[in-house]
């Protein structure tokens, strides 16, 4: 399913990791912007949480 066709273009996100979408779905879920120390203590596991929404930031600087 990710093959490009004739009329119509997909190009599909690469992979993300578990603690990516975990960060991810926190921050899309909040009602207001959340400190860096919140979404820590939201997550099941110790991660670099500065570093991953810096990825997420470059994974949606081109879409919509």
């Amino acid at each position: 399913m990710n093959k490009l066709k004739k009329n119509n273009i997909f190009t599909f996100p690469g992979k993300i990791s578990d603690s990516e979408r975990e960060v991810e779905a926190i921050v899309f879920a909040a009602a207001e912007p959340l400190s860096i120390e919140t979404i820590e203590s939201k997550i099941s596991k110790k991660i670099d949480v500065l570093k991953i929404l810096e990825k997420l930031k470059i994974f949606y600087s081109n879409r919509g």
